[in-house]
Protein backbone atom coordinates (compact mmCIF):
# COMPACT_ATOMS: atom_id res chain seq x y z
CA UNK A 1 0.00 0.00 0.00
CA UNK A 2 1.45 3.59 -0.63
CA UNK A 3 2.59 5.89 1.52
CA UNK A 4 0.51 8.35 0.34
CA UNK A 5 -3.00 6.34 0.78
CA UNK A 6 -1.37 5.14 4.52
CA UNK A 7 -0.58 8.87 5.55
CA UNK A 8 -3.79 10.41 5.90
CA UNK A 9 -5.42 7.25 7.83
CA UNK A 10 -2.60 7.21 10.47
CA UNK A 11 -3.51 11.20 10.59
CA UNK A 12 -7.12 10.56 11.19
CA UNK A 13 -6.97 7.03 12.98
CA UNK A 14 -4.31 7.51 15.05
CA UNK A 15 -3.05 11.23 15.73
CA UNK A 16 -6.64 13.05 15.91
CA UNK A 17 -7.84 10.95 18.69
CA UNK A 18 -5.08 11.60 20.46
CA UNK A 19 -5.22 15.09 20.39
CA UNK A 20 -8.64 14.89 21.22
CA UNK A 21 -7.99 12.80 24.34
CA UNK A 22 -5.41 14.93 25.02
CA UNK A 23 -7.60 17.75 24.63
CA UNK A 24 -10.24 15.70 26.88
CA UNK A 25 -7.80 15.65 30.01
CA UNK A 26 -6.59 19.25 29.77
CA UNK A 27 -9.84 20.49 30.00
CA UNK A 28 -11.01 18.21 32.78
CA UNK A 29 -8.50 20.20 34.51
CA UNK A 30 -9.35 23.21 33.77
CA UNK A 31 -12.95 23.73 33.82
CA UNK A 32 -15.53 23.58 36.35
CA UNK A 33 -18.29 20.20 36.86
CA UNK A 34 -20.65 21.82 34.13
CA UNK A 35 -18.46 23.26 31.66
CA UNK A 36 -15.75 20.34 31.48
CA UNK A 37 -19.03 17.79 31.26
CA UNK A 38 -20.80 19.48 28.00
CA UNK A 39 -17.34 19.40 26.32
CA UNK A 40 -16.46 15.79 27.29
CA UNK A 41 -19.46 15.13 25.52
CA UNK A 42 -18.87 16.67 22.92
CA UNK A 43 -15.32 16.02 22.40
CA UNK A 44 -16.22 12.25 23.04
CA UNK A 45 -18.84 12.48 20.01
CA UNK A 46 -16.24 14.04 17.97
CA UNK A 47 -13.62 11.08 18.99
CA UNK A 48 -16.32 8.59 17.95
CA UNK A 49 -17.06 10.79 14.91
CA UNK A 50 -13.48 10.47 13.83
CA UNK A 51 -13.30 6.53 14.41
CA UNK A 52 -15.86 5.81 12.46
CA UNK A 53 -14.71 8.06 9.52
CA UNK A 54 -11.17 6.26 10.02
CA UNK A 55 -12.45 2.94 10.00
CA UNK A 56 -14.65 3.72 6.58
CA UNK A 57 -11.32 5.33 5.25
CA UNK A 58 -9.41 2.39 5.66
CA UNK A 59 -11.84 0.05 4.40
CA UNK A 60 -11.87 2.07 1.47
CA UNK A 61 -8.39 2.14 1.05
CA UNK A 62 -8.33 -1.99 1.49
CA UNK A 63 -11.28 -2.90 -0.74
CA UNK A 64 -9.78 -0.75 -3.26
CA UNK A 65 -6.31 -2.22 -3.37
CA UNK A 66 -8.13 -5.48 -3.22
CA UNK A 67 -9.63 -4.56 -6.49
CA UNK A 68 -6.53 -3.72 -8.25
CA UNK A 69 -4.50 -6.51 -6.84
CA UNK A 70 -7.40 -8.80 -8.57
CA UNK A 71 -7.69 -6.88 -11.57
CA UNK A 72 -3.57 -7.36 -11.92
CA UNK A 73 -3.93 -10.97 -11.37
CA UNK A 74 -6.24 -11.62 -14.08
CA UNK A 75 -4.35 -9.71 -16.03
CA UNK A 76 -0.84 -11.32 -15.63
CA UNK A 77 -3.02 -14.85 -16.02
CA UNK A 78 -4.50 -13.61 -19.32
CA UNK A 79 -1.71 -12.54 -20.67
CA UNK A 80 0.11 -15.90 -19.66
CA UNK A 81 -2.31 -17.44 -21.68
CA UNK A 82 -2.36 -15.24 -25.02
CA UNK A 83 1.45 -15.66 -24.56
CA UNK A 84 1.53 -19.60 -24.15
CA UNK A 85 -1.29 -19.75 -26.20
CA UNK A 86 1.38 -18.91 -30.07
CA UNK A 87 4.46 -20.08 -28.10
CA UNK A 88 2.57 -23.34 -27.84
CA UNK A 89 1.41 -23.69 -31.52
CA UNK A 90 4.89 -22.62 -32.43
CA UNK A 91 6.65 -25.56 -30.83
CA UNK A 92 4.16 -27.61 -32.15
CA UNK A 93 4.94 -26.75 -35.91
CA UNK A 94 8.53 -26.55 -35.24
CA UNK A 95 9.00 -30.01 -33.43
CA UNK A 96 6.93 -31.08 -36.41
CA UNK A 97 8.72 -30.13 -39.43
CA UNK A 98 12.08 -30.72 -37.44
CA UNK A 99 11.19 -34.72 -36.92
CA UNK A 100 10.76 -34.41 -40.99
CA UNK A 101 6.69 -35.47 -40.52
CA UNK A 102 5.83 -33.38 -43.12
CA UNK A 103 7.36 -34.31 -46.06
CA UNK A 104 4.93 -32.52 -48.82
CA UNK A 105 6.21 -29.07 -49.92
CA UNK A 106 3.10 -27.43 -49.88
CA UNK A 107 2.33 -28.27 -46.26
CA UNK A 108 5.76 -27.58 -45.08
CA UNK A 109 5.17 -24.02 -46.20
CA UNK A 110 1.31 -24.09 -44.78
CA UNK A 111 3.49 -25.27 -41.56
CA UNK A 112 5.72 -21.98 -41.68
CA UNK A 113 2.71 -19.63 -42.56
CA UNK A 114 1.43 -20.52 -39.74
CA UNK A 115 4.42 -20.51 -37.59
CA UNK A 116 5.42 -16.64 -39.48
CA UNK A 117 1.70 -15.41 -38.27
CA UNK A 118 2.16 -16.78 -34.45
CA UNK A 119 5.37 -15.26 -33.98
CA UNK A 120 3.58 -11.50 -35.45
CA UNK A 121 0.84 -11.98 -33.12
CA UNK A 122 3.14 -13.14 -30.58
CA UNK A 123 5.78 -9.68 -31.12
CA UNK A 124 2.43 -7.79 -31.27
CA UNK A 125 1.33 -8.86 -27.74
CA UNK A 126 4.58 -8.09 -26.43
CA UNK A 127 5.91 -4.56 -28.20
CA UNK A 128 2.03 -3.93 -26.69
CA UNK A 129 2.90 -4.86 -23.02
CA UNK A 130 6.00 -2.68 -23.73
CA UNK A 131 4.25 0.15 -24.70
CA UNK A 132 2.03 0.42 -21.47
CA UNK A 133 5.02 0.26 -19.31
CA UNK A 134 6.87 2.95 -21.36
CA UNK A 135 3.59 5.15 -20.89
CA UNK A 136 3.05 4.28 -17.35
CA UNK A 137 6.69 5.59 -16.22
CA UNK A 138 6.30 8.81 -18.82
CA UNK A 139 9.00 7.14 -21.22
CA UNK A 140 6.89 7.00 -24.51
CA UNK A 141 7.67 10.41 -26.17
CA UNK A 142 5.06 11.84 -28.47
CA UNK A 143 5.83 13.94 -32.11
CA UNK A 144 3.00 16.19 -31.89
CA UNK A 145 3.17 17.94 -35.26
CA UNK A 146 0.71 19.84 -37.39
CA UNK A 147 -1.49 16.59 -39.39
CA UNK A 148 -4.43 16.32 -41.43
CA UNK A 149 -7.21 14.37 -40.06
CA UNK A 150 -8.03 12.38 -42.55
CA UNK A 151 -5.24 10.29 -43.26
CA UNK A 152 -5.86 9.09 -39.74
CA UNK A 153 -8.87 8.58 -40.12
CA UNK A 154 -8.05 6.10 -43.48
CA UNK A 155 -4.79 4.55 -41.19
CA UNK A 156 -7.21 3.11 -39.17
CA UNK A 157 -9.33 2.10 -41.23
CA UNK A 158 -6.87 0.16 -43.42
CA UNK A 159 -6.19 -1.77 -39.79
CA UNK A 160 -9.72 -2.64 -39.00
CA UNK A 161 -9.98 -4.08 -42.87
CA UNK A 162 -7.46 -6.14 -42.05
CA UNK A 163 -9.62 -7.24 -38.64
CA UNK A 164 -12.37 -8.04 -40.62
CA UNK A 165 -10.74 -10.05 -43.96
CA UNK A 166 -12.57 -12.86 -42.68
CA UNK A 167 -15.68 -11.72 -40.85
CA UNK A 168 -18.91 -12.26 -43.16
CA UNK A 169 -21.87 -9.24 -42.79
CA UNK A 170 -19.59 -6.58 -41.58
CA UNK A 171 -20.89 -2.61 -43.05
CA UNK A 172 -18.22 -0.05 -42.36
CA UNK A 173 -19.31 3.37 -42.38
CA UNK A 174 -16.99 6.24 -42.75
CA UNK A 175 -18.17 9.95 -42.53
CA UNK A 176 -15.16 12.94 -43.21
CA UNK A 177 -16.50 16.38 -43.09
CA UNK A 178 -14.46 18.52 -45.61
CA UNK A 179 -12.19 21.45 -44.65
CA UNK A 180 -11.20 19.91 -41.37
CA UNK A 181 -8.88 21.46 -39.56
CA UNK A 182 -5.30 20.28 -38.65
CA UNK A 183 -4.22 18.83 -35.58
CA UNK A 184 -1.24 18.79 -33.45
CA UNK A 185 -0.45 15.26 -33.00
CA UNK A 186 2.03 12.41 -33.08
CA UNK A 187 0.55 10.28 -36.33
CA UNK A 188 0.94 6.53 -35.71
CA UNK A 189 0.26 7.37 -31.84
CA UNK A 190 -3.37 8.68 -32.68
CA UNK A 191 -3.96 6.40 -35.38
CA UNK A 192 -3.21 3.42 -32.42
CA UNK A 193 -5.73 5.31 -30.27
CA UNK A 194 -8.55 5.21 -33.51
CA UNK A 195 -7.60 1.31 -34.14
CA UNK A 196 -8.21 0.28 -30.27
CA UNK A 197 -11.55 1.53 -30.48
CA UNK A 198 -12.18 0.23 -33.54
CA UNK A 199 -10.84 -3.20 -32.19
CA UNK A 200 -13.24 -2.59 -29.42
CA UNK A 201 -16.40 -2.29 -31.91
CA UNK A 202 -15.38 -5.42 -34.13
CA UNK A 203 -14.67 -7.89 -30.62
CA UNK A 204 -18.00 -6.49 -28.88
CA UNK A 205 -20.13 -6.35 -32.33
CA UNK A 206 -22.73 -8.99 -32.88
CA UNK A 207 -22.46 -11.72 -36.00
CA UNK A 208 -24.15 -8.61 -38.06
CA UNK A 209 -21.31 -5.70 -37.35
CA UNK A 210 -22.12 -1.92 -38.48
CA UNK A 211 -19.22 -0.18 -37.59
CA UNK A 212 -19.15 3.75 -38.16
CA UNK A 213 -15.73 6.14 -37.84
CA UNK A 214 -16.99 9.79 -37.94
CA UNK A 215 -14.65 13.01 -37.94
CA UNK A 216 -16.21 16.59 -37.41
CA UNK A 217 -15.44 20.07 -36.20
CA UNK A 218 -16.95 22.19 -33.74
CA UNK A 219 -15.46 25.64 -33.03
CA UNK A 220 -12.11 24.93 -31.98
CA UNK A 221 -12.50 21.15 -31.69
CA UNK A 222 -12.35 18.24 -33.68
CA UNK A 223 -13.83 15.36 -33.11
CA UNK A 224 -13.40 11.47 -34.03
CA UNK A 225 -16.05 8.63 -33.05
CA UNK A 226 -16.29 5.13 -33.29
CA UNK A 227 -19.85 4.05 -33.46
CA UNK A 228 -20.74 0.39 -32.85
CA UNK A 229 -24.04 -2.01 -32.68
CA UNK A 230 -23.08 -4.00 -30.25
CA UNK A 231 -24.45 -4.90 -26.40
CA UNK A 232 -23.68 -1.44 -25.02
CA UNK A 233 -22.18 -0.39 -21.86
CA UNK A 234 -23.79 -0.36 -18.40
CA UNK A 235 -23.80 3.13 -17.44
CA UNK A 236 -22.18 1.43 -13.71
CA UNK A 237 -19.42 0.91 -16.25
CA UNK A 238 -18.91 3.10 -18.26
CA UNK A 239 -16.56 5.26 -15.80
CA UNK A 240 -14.39 2.15 -15.15
CA UNK A 241 -14.00 0.80 -18.77
CA UNK A 242 -11.01 3.39 -19.40
CA UNK A 243 -9.21 2.28 -16.11
CA UNK A 244 -5.85 -0.20 -16.56
CA UNK A 245 -6.74 -4.41 -16.67
CA UNK A 246 -10.63 -3.34 -16.24
CA UNK A 247 -12.55 -5.77 -18.53
CA UNK A 248 -16.44 -4.90 -18.61
CA UNK A 249 -19.06 -7.96 -18.03
CA UNK A 250 -19.80 -8.78 -21.10
CA UNK A 251 -16.43 -9.04 -22.00
CA UNK A 252 -15.73 -12.04 -19.67
CA UNK A 253 -18.99 -13.51 -20.11
CA UNK A 254 -18.62 -13.74 -23.71
CA UNK A 255 -14.70 -14.37 -23.42
CA UNK A 256 -13.59 -11.60 -25.43
CA UNK A 257 -10.03 -12.02 -25.82
CA UNK A 258 -8.01 -8.89 -24.59
CA UNK A 259 -5.87 -7.84 -21.74
CA UNK A 260 -8.17 -4.71 -20.77
CA UNK A 261 -5.43 -2.22 -22.01
CA UNK A 262 -6.64 -0.86 -24.94
CA UNK A 263 -9.23 2.19 -23.59
CA UNK A 264 -6.18 2.87 -20.72
CA UNK A 265 -3.68 3.07 -23.84
CA UNK A 266 -6.47 5.13 -25.83
CA UNK A 267 -6.58 7.87 -22.95
CA UNK A 268 -3.23 8.43 -21.97
CA UNK A 269 -2.73 8.81 -25.66
CA UNK A 270 -5.09 10.98 -25.80
CA UNK A 271 -4.49 12.82 -22.86
CA UNK A 272 -0.97 13.69 -24.43
CA UNK A 273 -2.33 15.29 -27.27
CA UNK A 274 -4.36 17.80 -24.75
CA UNK A 275 -7.87 16.08 -25.68
CA UNK A 276 -10.23 13.82 -23.76
CA UNK A 277 -11.84 10.94 -24.53
CA UNK A 278 -15.53 10.18 -23.84
CA UNK A 279 -18.42 7.29 -24.12
CA UNK A 280 -22.50 7.53 -24.37
CA UNK A 281 -24.01 4.10 -24.44
CA UNK A 282 -27.37 2.37 -23.85
CA UNK A 283 -27.50 -1.18 -22.86
CA UNK A 284 -28.86 -3.02 -25.76
CA UNK A 285 -27.96 0.25 -28.05
CA UNK A 286 -24.22 0.18 -28.98
CA UNK A 287 -21.43 2.67 -27.78
CA UNK A 288 -19.88 5.24 -29.22
CA UNK A 289 -16.82 6.28 -27.90
CA UNK A 290 -15.55 10.30 -29.06
CA UNK A 291 -12.18 11.47 -29.02
CA UNK A 292 -12.10 15.54 -29.15
CA UNK A 293 -8.88 17.48 -30.04
CA UNK A 294 -8.02 20.68 -29.92
CA UNK A 295 -7.59 21.89 -33.46
CA UNK A 296 -4.37 23.50 -34.40
CA UNK A 297 -3.65 27.24 -33.30
CA UNK A 298 -4.77 29.65 -36.02
CA UNK A 299 -1.14 30.95 -35.83
CA UNK A 300 0.28 28.16 -37.20
CA UNK A 301 -1.77 28.52 -40.05
CA UNK A 302 -1.06 31.77 -40.89
CA UNK A 303 2.88 30.68 -40.66
CA UNK A 304 2.90 27.65 -42.26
Amino acid sequence: MKLRAVLPLVIGFVFLPAALMLTVGILILVYGSYARDYLFGSLILALVATTIAGSAATLAVIFREARVAKLQTDFVNKVSHDLRTPLTSIRMFVETLQLGRIQDAERQREALSIVAEETERLSALINRLLDWARMESGRRSFDLVRQPVEPIVDAALQALGAMTLNAPHVEVVREVSSGLPQVLADRAALTEALVDLLANAFKYSGDDKRIALRAWAAGPTVSLAVSDNGPGIAPREQKRIFEKFYRSREALQRSIAGTGLGLAMAKHIVARHGGRISVESEVGKGATFTISLPAAPAALDSAA
